[in-house]
């Protein structure tokens, strides 16, 4: 299963390098390429807040919601199981090609709000517990965006995405006990 998420994404992401380089004397709202200037310390000190916030955001959704502690267990079954190593290619290869793909092309393309919708719209639910994943993704593209933007690269978007990502699905609880939750 890692191999098939892997090999998606791979194909995503040079998908999205090549649209990037289609744009090469368009206008843009940031360079995909840019390193951020010389502020880098402070846009990385963003992005490993902007994980903190996320995840313990999640711990603390996952303890009061019984649809989302029902959508932990079900990625739990899909995720669960995966070595740490598996974990990062995983979380890597996420960030990576959705970043190159939403944010370093297509948030050039259309802004940042349809950009955030379109990321939304692709993170619909295989079932009725993910029901908050689209809204979620909307939110998070519309700050990973905007990071973008602000900071002038793709580095700490992709940093953000894939270190949410790395941990959130490391994070995956054995058992949905310890969040004082039943899971089904």
């Amino acid at each position: 299963m890692v191999r098939v998420i892997v090999i998606f994404y791979f194909v995503l992401g040079g998908f999205g390098l090549g649209l990037i380089a289609l744009r090469v004397d368009a206008e843009s709202a940031f360079d995909p390429f840019g390193s951020g200037g010389g502020q880098w310390p402070y846009f990385t000190a963003v992005a490993l807040v902007a994980i903190a916030v996320v995840h313990f955001g999640s711990v603390l959704a996952i303890r009061y919601s019984r649809s989302l502690a029902r959508t932990v267990d079900e990625m739990r079954q899909w995720l669960g199981g995966l070595s740490r190593s598996e974990v990062l290619a995983v979380a890597l290869a996420s960030g990576v090609a959705e970043e190159l793909f939403f944010r370093g092309w297509l948030l050039n393309e259309v802004g940042l709000i349809a950009s955030s919708v379109i990321f939304g719209l692709v993170h619909v639910p295989p079932t009725r517990n993910w029901m908050y994943w689209p809204v979620f993704a909307f939110i998070v593209g519309l700050f990973l965006g905007a990071l973008c933007i602000w900071s002038d690269s793709l580095i700490y978007a992709i940093i953000v995405h894939a270190g949410i990502n790395f941990i959130n699905i490391l994070r995956l609880p054995p058992e949905l006990k310890k969040f004082g939750v039943a899971g089904k």
